[in-house]
């Protein structure tokens, strides 16, 4: 039956010929060795692959640098295949070009290779050979302890095609320190996955560039909330009065989490113009967002937000109506009395008939503050 095996070598169809050399055993046949070399060049990749598994249980100088050859393969598989089979061999001679293997482009490859290194029992030489092997065999943040010998290895990572380990590299390379990252960190802030987005605005975060800056304040307008709140928040920690603009106009972000960014932003620049932005938000539909609204105009201290402020000690939330009272004091201790305060007593009056108890009783308290005399409040204070 070999002569007809060895017939179905020179099939034209590549599905026979890969069955052909799969049924090629080398302990059996002092002629299997010769054939599979033979069909390392064969115009089929799935070929060349199979070939390469029948030979990982020879041990021959020839077949080893056959296999050596195969890490330059055109086709990913077939490298994926040789340092696979370079591994099983088990020739320390293959170092070399197995860490050289390392550095490929496609992903596959490189975890090969350093399954091959690993199963070799063979140890990086340098800071660099540390990443590269750590990155290969997915150990992505373990890489970034090389400091800057890491940043080829993670930037490469950056383009792998599964979603988390592209992300587990740029959350890498937010603790290497290297401008190399730069540009690549910001190829991926347009990444399809918006995880990654994510972790790439984080790793640009120590960078106050221009173009960085720029390139995250577009992120304001990613239609992913997780993506805008991650930039929200890390263009929020610089407090550049110069990105004001780009943050009103957060305020009217669909998402609660990016509003109050916004808003605490915002809260921490003095700035009289802010007041009549942030005025809206005091009605916002998230708590958090009414409290950070009321603690920011107390921050600004300016008085036209008085009585809206009054308003919103009818608030539903004791956390609020306690905010807005605390704001109300850090703008004029005594705003009962003020014209402000005062514009507010029909709306307070209105209240007196709403159908929600703790809301009738609220206004009722306001009102009595508002009605009370000066003398009284300060006595009381």
């Amino acid at each position: 039956m070999a002569w007809l095996n060895t017939l179905r070598l020179k099939s034209n169809s590549p599905a026979v010929r890969r069955k052909a050399v799969e049924n090629l055993d080398p302990a059996r046949d002092s002629r299997a060795c010769e054939h599979l070399l033979v069909s390392l060049g064969d115009e089929d990749a799935e070929v060349r692959c199979a070939a390469l598994r029948g030979l990982s249980q020879v041990k021959d100088d020839q077949v080893l640098l056959a296999m050596i050859a195969a890490l330059q393969d055109p086709d990913n598989r077939v490298r994926e295949a040789g340092a696979t089979a370079l591994g099983r061999v088990g020739d320390a001679r293959a170092y070399p070009h197995l860490v050289e293997a390392l550095r490929a482009s496609h992903t596959g490859a490189r975890a090969a290779a350093a399954a091959a290194l690993r199963s070799l029992g063979w140890k990086p030489s340098s800071k660099e050979e540390q990443a590269l092997f750590d990155v290969a065999l997915g150990h992505t943040h373990a890489a970034a302890f090389a400091g800057q010998a890491a940043v080829k290895a993670l930037v490469t990572e950056l383009k792998h095609d599964t979603g988390f380990l592209r992300r587990a590299a740029a959350e890498a390379l937010e603790d290497v320190d290297d401008p190399r990252a730069t540009q690549p960190l910001l190829e991926a802030l347009a990444d399809k996955d918006p995880t990654v987005r994510v972790s790439a605005v984080h790793a640009l975060s120590k960078d106050a560039s221009g173009e960085v800056t720029g390139k995250l304040l577009d992120c304001f307008g990613d239609p992913e909330a997780c993506v805008r709140l991650a930039a929200a928040e890390v263009l929020a920690k610089r407090i550049d009065p110069a990105l004001v603009p780009q943050f009103v106009g957060l305020l009217a972000d669909p998402s609660f989490e990016v509003r109050l960014s916004a808003v605490q932003f915002l809260g921490r620049v003095r700035d009289s113009d802010l007041v009549q932005a942030l005025l809206p938000l005091l009605a916002d539909t998230d708590s958090d967002v009414r409290r950070a609204v009321a603690q920011a105009l107390g921050t600004n201290r300016d008085p036209a937000a008085i009585e809206s402020l009054v308003l919103v000690l009818t608030d539903e939330e004791r956390a609020i109506r306690h905010a807005a009272e605390l704001a109300l004091g850090q703008i004029d201790p005594d705003w009962p009395y003020s014209e402000a305060a005062q514009r507010a007593i029909p709306q307070l009056e209105a209240a007196l008939n709403d159908p929600r108890g703790w809301v009738r009783s609220a206004a009722a308290q306001v009102l009595a503050k508002l009605h009370a005399p000066s003398s009284n409040l300060h006595a009381t204070g």
